[in-house]
């Protein structure tokens, strides 16, 4: 497997691709946007509309570091091409820039950003942008995320009323406009940086647990960015009308096996019925599918990392009737408890 120490040579290292750059100096004539739609913005510019499945169907064709279980991954993750031409454009998912040395110049809205090393930019959908043509030295990583990434799951593990959660919330709603950018500079990059190359390594040289690696990477990377916004508040944010459901999300998290719809309205004193249309706008899901989600998420777990019984497991969960724990766990993974926990237990009974 990979070293963190080798990430950093293989990002210096030139790549066929940047080096047919570097002799031909990127324009707009280059076919690597062929297969992007166009639009025309309200300024009259020409902008590429970037989607998720086309540049994954692009890295599956030109690189052979993809393994076969990461093609249903919510996540790319790459070295961003130096020298090369990148034109106005947009794209249907989150993006990450990561400048892991070397300045990132950065146009936002016609407004340029200049990005120094360590500093770390996140990017809405349909946010109209551009990368300046880089230098040898200018090395970005780039991290692609789809907007299914932030399942209930991944938003309780970030909802602590922050704004990273804030984020993930507008950019998964289908009722608020996507205009929102972040840039961090963290005072202290050490700790970010070595997760980013940690991520790297199991996302380049990945192994049968890569998946549940590259997910707890990324909540390391959410959570220095985090560190770094309370510290020292070192950020451009655009939005508007910006709503905070993170102690909600928390609650329900907390009280998940327990708790119904009733309960979560009683103690936010909200009415139920508006408490369900107000998730389902912030979350795009429901509360009942949330619940769902996040007790068959403990049971997978429970399942992986005890010793319980399936019976005692479904009880733990929230469920009183085996059969229906046993009818939503198979229709979400495909498999019944028995046969996920013969698949992925991690421990060893006594």
């Amino acid at each position: 497997m990979m070293k963190k120490s080798e990430i950093n040579n293989y990002l210096h290292q030139l790549s066929k691709r940047e080096e047919l750059y570097k002799n031909n100096p990127a324009t707009e004539n280059l076919d690597d946007y062929a297969d992007f739609d166009v639009y025309t913005n309200h300024a009259g510019q020409r902008v590429f509309k970037y989607t998720f499945e086309k540049h994954l169907q692009k890295a599956i064709e030109s690189n052979t570091y993809i393994s076969t279980h990461l093609h249903a991954s919510p996540l790319l993750v790459f070295k961003h091409n130096r020298y090369a031409y990148t034109p106005l454009h947009s794209h249907d998912f989150i993006e990450i820039n990561y400048v892991y040395s070397g300045q990132a110049h950065i146009t936002i809205n016609d407004t340029t950003l200049i990005l120094e090393t360590g500093d770390l930019c996140i990017l809405d959908t349909d946010v109209i942008h551009r990368i300046s043509n880089t230098s040898e030295s200018d090395i970005l990583v780039n991290i692609l995320i789809k907007k299914e990434y932030f399942s209930s799951n991944m938003l309780n593990r970030l909802a602590s009323n922050n704004i990273i959660a804030e984020f993930a919330v507008r950019s998964i709603s289908e009722t608020h406009s996507h205009d929102q950018y972040i840039i961090f500079t963290p005072e202290d990059g050490e700790i970010l940086q070595d997760a980013i190359s940690g991520l790297l390594v199991y996302y380049l040289d990945p192994v049968s647990y890569s998946i549940d690696a590259i997910n707890a990477y990324m909540i390391i990377i959410f959570s220095e960015l985090l560190k770094s916004y309370t510290q020292k508040k070192s950020l451009e944010y655009r939005s508007s009308n910006q709503q905070y459901i993170g102690d909600i999300l928390q609650y329900i998290e907390k009280n998940y096996a327990t708790c119904s719809l009733a309960d979560v309205a009683t103690h936010f004193n909200f009415n139920a019925s508006y408490l369900s249309r107000y998730l389902k706008k912030q979350t795009g899901t429901t509360f009942v599918k949330m619940i769902q989600d996040i007790r068959l998420n403990h049971a997978c777990a429970l399942l992986k990392n005890s010793t319980y019984s399936i019976e005692e497991i479904c009880q733990q969960v929230g469920y009183r009737n085996l059969t229906f724990f046993y009818k939503k766990f198979t229709a979400t993974f495909q498999c019944t408890p028995k046969s996920y926990r013969g698949t992925h237990k991690n421990i060893t009974e006594d």
